[in-house]
C-alpha cells in the first residue's frame, strides 16, 4: 500500500495540526507493515531539526513539490496529480484537493464555525466551505470526539458510517516531574523569580476566551491573596490587545505571554509540570492536545465543559458548565487553596493521561487508511 500524505503543515511553527502530523509519522515508523510506504508531500524543504525529530525510516520519505505557495493552491495545483499515484491520500488538516477523484481520508479536528465569533466572515465563506466539501467528498473522515462526529452529520451532511472517532493522545515524554530544581528554573525563566503560576497553552484567540481568562485572573487576585502569575504559552494569532487588557485590569505585572516556540516538544514537559494548575476556558474545541498533555503530566486541570473538552476531561478535571470570569476565578481559587481537591485532580489527571497515547491514535488512523485503500481494489 502506498500512502500519499499531505504534509505541508510541517513547515514553520508546529502547533495543533503540525504536531498531530509529527506524532503520527513518529509512530508509523514502527507500525508500517512490509510493503507499506508513505510519501510525505511538502511545499518547502524540511529543516534539519524537523527531520531529526521525525527520525524517518526508509518506509517514510518526504518529497518536495515546488513552488512554495499557500496551502490551498498548492493542494490543488501540485499535490492533486502526484497523490493520484498512491493507493490513498491522507489529508490531516481539514482540506483536500477539490477535484480529487481517488481514495481519500480527511482529518477534521473540529467544526468550530458553529460558534459565530470563531472566524471572520471571509474565513466562513472560504475555508469553512472547503472544510465541508472535503469532509463530504472523503471516503473516511477521522475526528477526535463524538461531538465532532455529530457536528459533521448535522452541519456538513456527512454519512455517519464514513466517520471514525480516533481520540488524540499524549507522547510518552509527557509525565509528572519531581525535580524541583528544574521546575524552579522554569518559573524563574518566565517570571524572574520562583513564582508559582497558572498555565494556558495554545493560541491566544477570542474563541479560547483569553480575554475572559485575564478577567478571571484579575478577579482572583482581588479576592484571594495568592502569589501566582499567569503564563499564556502560545502565539497571539488574533492580535488581541493583551497588554492593554492587562494594564486596564491591573495585572500587567503578573501576566506573561510568549509565542510558544520550542525546538522540541520535550521542552513543554517542564512547563506543564512547573504550573500549579492548567486552565482551558475555550467555548468550543473538537479536542485539546494541550489539555491531554497537561493531564498526562498530572496537573490539576480546569476546563469549560464544552465540545470535545467535555469528552476529554469530564470526570478527570474541574469542569465549568457555564464559562464566565467569575466561575473560573472561583474554580482556580478553589484548586489553589484546597489541598485535598488538588491532590484528587492530580490523581484523576494522571489516570486519564495514561489512557490516551499517540500509539493508539496512530494505529487506529493507519487502520482507517488501510481499510479505505483495500476497498478501492
Amino acid at each position: 500500500m502506498k500512502i500519499a500524505f499531505n504534509g505541508h503543515r510541517l513547515a514553520g511553527q508546529r502547533l495543533g495540526v503540525g504536531r498531530y502530523i509529527e506524532y503520527l509519522l513518529l509512530n508509523w515508523n514502527e507500525m508500517l507493515a512490509p510493503g507499506e510506504e508513505v510519501t510525505v508531500f511538502v511545499r518547502q524543504p524540511l529543516d534539519p531539526k524537523t527531520l531529526s525529530n521525525l527520525r524517518l525510516t526508509s518506509s517514510i520519505r518526504p518529497k518536495l513539490l515546488p513552488p512554495d505557495m499557500p496551502g490551498i493552491p498548492w493542494e490543488n495545483l501540485r499535490l492533486r496529480g502526484e497523490a493520484a499515484k498512491a493507493d490513498v491520500l491522507f489529508c490531516p488538516a481539514y482540506t483536500a484537493p477539490v477535484y480529487y477523484r481517488h481514495p481519500i481520508v480527511v482529518a477534521t479536528h473540529s467544526v468550530n464555525e458553529i460558534q459565530s465569533s470563531a472566524h471572520s466572515w471571509m474565513h466562513r465563506q472560504t475555508y469553512c466551505r472547503l472544510y465541508k466539501h472535503a469532509a463530504r467528498r472523503a471516503d473516511a473522515v477521522i475526528v477526535p470526539a463524538q461531538v465532532t462526529a455529530t457536528d459533521l452529520v448535522r452541519l456538513y451532511g456527512v454519512e455517519a458510517k464514513r466517520i471514525f472517532i480516533v481520540p488524540q493522545g499524549a507522547d510518552p515524554c509527557f509525565k509528572p516531574m519531581h525535580d524541583e530544581h528544574a521546575l524552579r528554573k522554569v518559573r524563574e525563566k518566565f517570571f524572574g523569580t520562583n513564582r508559582p503560576y497558572i498555565l494556558f497553552v495554545g493560541k491566544c484567540s477570542p474563541r479560547r476566551n483569553i480575554p475572559m481568562l485575564l478577567e478571571a485572573f484579575a478577579m482572583l487576585r482581588k479576592q484571594r491573596d495568592l502569589p501566582h502569575g499567569l503564563l499564556l504559552f502560545g502565539p497571539n494569532v488574533a492580535e488581541l490587545p493583551l497588554q492593554d487588557l492587562c494594564r486596564d485590569l491591573g495585572i500587567a505585572d503578573a501576566v506573561v505571554q510568549t509565542d510558544g516556540k520550542v525546538e522540541s516538544h520535550l521542552e513543554l514537559v517542564p512547563i506543564y509540570n512547573a504550573a500549579d494548575v492548567f486552565v482551558h476556558p475555550s467555548e468550543y474545541e473538537g479536542w485539546s492536545m494541550t489539555t491531554t498533555e497537561a493531564l498526562a503530566c498530572g496537573r490539576p486541570v480546569i476546563a469549560s465543559n464544552r465540545g470535545g473538552l467535555g469528552e476529554l476531561a469530564a470526570g478527570h478535571a474541574l469542569m465549568i458548565d457555564d464559562p464566565s470570569a467569575s466561575a473560573f476565578a472561583d474554580a482556580i481559587g478553589r484548586v489553589l487553596t484546597d489541598d485535598a481537591l488538588r491532590r484528587d485532580l492530580e490523581q484523576r489527571a494522571r489516570a486519564r493521561g495514561a489512557s490516551l497515547t499517540w500509539q493508539d491514535t496512530s494505529r487506529q488512523t493507519l487502520q482507517v487508511l488501510r481499510d479505505v485503500a483495500a476497498r478501492a481494489h
